[in-house]
């Protein structure tokens, strides 16, 4: 595996691009306009090819293109979905052991293990092995001990499966679902509680799971961790169309079986909100970043826990 190769030279955009990001990051993320005036703005500097941006709480990051959403909020928001980060650091404390299956290029691996410390843990599973270069450099080059990285797949299975790299511009949609037209490589694949189990690692705190619509397979793996005495807070996005591509998933496998687990689910907009109800069935359209929370585990109480 290749490691990537900063460019020595700066982006030759990259004062004004600076410039750009500190006043946009005035504006909050999600200020309606933001986005569309930046692009229209910006658009032609937003080179494909390794660029590092830096997040408002000082992490930094190597990324494939700045064209790339994931790449493109860090720099002009300083933050990549702002509120599943906040749920995520919310409910995670010095010593937290955090799992991230679909971690990308570390947007929610680094200002995990910066918030758990040295002595929690985070395992940090990304299946692109050209992406998962980059989470391994960018682990590096800010400095943290506590995170364990995995090139493979977190499915349902022990063998091989064919993944489907995306172009640099969408690096973080590569999939096991056959998508750009391009030639499957073959990836490792394990069942999560087999990654856990050679770590030693017996309690999760927070699971975040982001895998391109193959969710419900990260969850048939993970039996033992899901249906435990101590079951994590599940994070996770609903995606139709990527649910409906991913091979042996229908739509709504992976909410049925958190259910199954035990777990209720909530819309992560709503989760903690004062009079919000949790969902009723599976959603089956749309997207959605989900929460799922197994009930016993906080005695009949829901939302965010106080700081």
């Amino acid at each position: 595996m290749t490691a990537p190769t900063p460019n020595t030279a700066e982006h030759r955009d990259a004062g004004a691009l600076r410039l750009a990001s500190k006043l946009f990051r005035l504006l909050p993320a999600g200020t309606p306009g933001k986005t569309r005036s930046a692009k229209l703005v910006l658009g032609p500097l937003l080179q494909t090819g390794d660029a590092t941006v830096h997040d408002r709480a000082g992490c930094k990051y190597l990324v494939p293109s700045l064209r790339e959403p994931l790449a493109y909020h860090l720099l002009f928001d300083g933050v990549y979905e702002p509120e599943t980060l906040g749920l995520l650091l919310s409910r995670l404390s010095p010593g937290s052991t955090f799992v991230d299956v679909g971690a990308n290029i570390g947007a929610f691996t680094i200002p995990a293990a910066r918030r758990i410390g040295p002595t929690g843990r985070v395992v940090a599973i990304e299946a692109s092995p050209r992406v998962f270069a980059y989470l391994a450099h960018n682990v590096e080059i800010n400095g943290l001990s506590n995170v364990g990285l995995k090139c493979c797949a977190a499915s349902d299975t022990g063998a091989q499966l064919p993944f489907y790299e995306a172009p640099a511009d969408k690096f973080g949609m590569g999939s096991v679902g056959p998508q750009f037209l391009a030639a499957p490589t073959l990836v490792p694949a394990q069942t999560l509680d087999r990654i856990l189990a050679a770590e030693n690692i017996a309690e999760v705190s927070v699971l975040k799971v982001d895998v391109e619509g193959c969710e419900a397979a990260v969850f048939r793996g993970a039996a033992r961790l899901l249906s435990g005495p101590r079951p994590p807070i599940v994070v996770f996005e609903f995606c139709d169309w990527a649910e409906a591509r991913a091979p042996g998933v229908n739509v709504g496998d992976a909410q049925r079986l958190l259910r199954e687990y035990g777990y209720v689910l909530w819309r992560l907009r709503d989760f903690g909100r004062r009079g919000a109800r949790p969902l009723d069935g599976e959603m089956l359209q749309g997207f959605e970043m989900l929460v799922a929370e197994n009930m016993p585990s906080r005695g009949g109480q829901s939302g965010p826990i106080a700081e």
